[in-house]
C-alpha cells in the first residue's frame, strides 16, 4: 500500500535525488529505520571496466556512512529475516555510488535464492546494462521462474483508477476498490460493471466489509482517518480521525467482535477501535513500515507484516509482540496484502520481491509457519500488485493497479486464485 505522496508499498520504494549545487546531497532512506544524509564530491574512482565509477565521499561522510553500515551489520546478526537485511546493505552502498560494494552484496542477495529482485529498484538504475548486473537478473529469473493458477474474474474499465485495495460484500455480491488517484470508492458488480458508491475522498487505502458496512481507510493531508459506510446507503456512519500528516492509514482486519485493527504506515504502530469505544486507541511499541495485517480466527493474534522481521505476531491478551517463527530460506519481505485462510497466512509479496503470492502454512499454535508453497508468481499481467480479498475457498486480486504509471492506462484485471 501507499501513502498519498506514494511512498509506502509492503516496504517503501526508494526515492532519492541528488540536489544541485556546489556539494550535491544524496538523501539515504533506504529504509524508514535507518536515515543518513551523505556530500557527494565530484571527484570519482574508477570501480571496473563494467561498471560505472564510483562517488567519492568526503573526510567529514565517510564516518557517518561507516556508521550506518555498522548498524546493518549489527542488524544481520539479529534479525530474524536475513535475507532483507543482505539486501538493504546492498542498497546502502548504491544510494553512496560505492558499484563494487554494492555488486559484493547483490551476490549474496542472489546465492540465497529466495526470491528478492532489484531489477525495479531506482537506486540501482546505474547499474543496468552492465554485465555484472545483468548476471545478476539473469540468475534472479533462473530462480523465479512463473507460477501461474490464476484466472481472470473480472475486468474494471477505468484503468487509472489506481485501486490499492478490494474487498468483497457476500450478501450483496459486489466487489468494492477503493481509489488512490481520485478519491472515490468504486462498487463493481462480479461481471465488472462499476458504479461510484463514496466520493469527496483523500487517497483511500484499506477497504473491508464488516456487517452490514464498509470500512475503509482514508488519507488526507491534515489527517488520517477510518470510516464506517453503511453499504445500503453509502451514507457516513462514523468516522475515527488522526491529526497531522505523519500517519498514513494503511490496511485494516475486523475481528468477530466488531474490534477494528488498522497499520499506520508512517507512524509506524498499529491503532485499535475497540468495539463501542468513541475513538483509537495505540497500541504500544514500534511497528517498523507496518503495512498489511491479518487476524487469527479466534481472535486472539494479530499478524503484522514488519521491517526487517516480515510477520510480527501481537498477542491481543497480553499485548506482547514477537517475530514469527519462519523455516531457513523463508523471506517474509515486503508483505503488502495479508490473510488468515484455514490455518495458513496468504500474502502478496511485492516491491523488492518478485512480485508473489504465497501460502505460509502455521503449526497449531498458529505462532509458527511450517512450510509455505508459491501460489502464483511472475504473472504477465502483474504491473502493481497490492492486495485481494479471500471469498469462500477464492482469493480475488487485482494484478495491475498501474500506480506508477501516468499515462497509456490499460483496464484493471481482477484475477482469481483457488485456494
Amino acid at each position: 500500500m501507499k501513502t498519498p505522496s506514494r511512498v509506502i508499498r509492503s516496504n517503501p520504494k526508494p526515492n532519492r535525488r541528488v540536489a544541485s549545487g556546489r556539494s550535491p546531497i544524496l538523501q539515504l532512506r533506504y529504509m524508514p529505520c535507518w536515515s543518513v544524509t551523505l556530500a557527494l564530491l565530484v571527484g570519482c574512482v574508477a570501480a571496473s571496466a563494467q561498471l560505472p565509477a564510483s562517488g567519492t565521499l568526503s573526510d567529514r561522510d565517510w564516518p557517518l556512512f561507516r556508521a550506518e553500515v555498522g548498524g546493518i551489520e549489527k542488524l544481520l546478526r539479529s534479525a530474524p529475516d536475513t535475507a532483507t537485511v543482505t539486501y538493504q546493505m546492498a542498497r546502502t552502498w548504491a544510494a553512496a555510488k560505492q558499484w563494487p560494494e554494492t555488486m559484493h552484496w547483490l551476490r549474496k542477495v542472489v546465492d540465497l535464492r529466495v526470491g528478492l529482485d532489484p531489477s525495479r529498484d531506482s537506486l540501482f538504475a546505474d547499474l543496468r546494462g552492465t554485465r555484472e548486473f545483468d548476471a545478476i537478473l539473469s540468475a534472479v529469473r533462473e530462480a523465479t521462474p512463473p507460477v501461474l493458477h490464476s484466472n481472470p474474474a473480472f475486468t474494471v474499465a477505468e484503468g487509472d483508477l489506481a485501486p490499492e485495495n478490494i474487498a468483497y460484500d457476500q450478501n450483496g455480491k459486489h466487489f468494492y476498490l477503493g481509489s488512490m488517484r481520485k478519491g472515490k470508492v468504486v462498487r463493481c458488480s462480479p461481471i465488472g460493471d462499476c458504479t461510484q458508491f463514496a466520493g469527496s475522498l483523500g487517497t483511500v487505502l484499506g477497504l473491508k466489509v464488516h456487517g452490514g458496512g464498509l470500512w475503509l481507510l482514508n488519507n488526507a493531508d491534515t489527517e488520517s482517518a477510518l470510516i464506517d459506510y453503511d453499504l445500503a446507503s453509502a451514507r457516513v456512519i462514523r468516522k475515527y480521525a488522526v491529526a497531522g500528516s505523519g500517519h498514513a492509514f494503511n490496511d485494516l482486519a475486523i475481528a468477530a467482535s466488531g474490534d477494528v485493527y488498522l497499520t499506520d504506515t508512517r507512524a509506524s504502530t498499529v491503532w485499535q477501535l475497540a468495539n463501542g469505544s468513541a475513538g483509537l486507541t495505540r497500541f504500544p511499541g514500534r511497528f517498523e513500515s507496518a503495512n498489511g495485517l491479518a487476524l487469527s480466527p479466534d481472535g486472539r493474534l494479530l499478524y503484522v507484516s514488519t521491517f526487517p522481521d516480515g510477520i510480527t505476531i501481537v498477542d491481543l491478551k497480553t499485548r506482547t509482540a514477537a517475530p514469527i517463527t519462519r523455516p531457513a530460506g523463508l523471506c517474509l519481505a515486503a508483505i503488502d496484502g495479508l490473510y488468515f485462510h484455514t490455518g495458513a497466512l496468504i500474502a502478496i509479496q511485492n516491491g523488492f520481491m518478485t512480485p508473489r503470492i504465497a501460502r505460509f502454512s502455521l503449526s497449531r499454535s498458529l505462532r509458527t509457519i511450517e512450510g509455505f508453497e508459491i501460489l502464483e508468481r511472475r504473472n504477465p499481467l502483474f504491473e502493481g500488485v497490492t492486495t485481494g480479498v479471500v471469498a469462500g475457498d477464492q482469493f480475488f486480486y487485482m494484478a495491475n493497479i498501474q500506480d506508477d504509471k501516468e499515462t497509456g492506462f490499460d483496464p484493471i484485471k481482477v484475477l482469481r486464485l483457488h485456494l
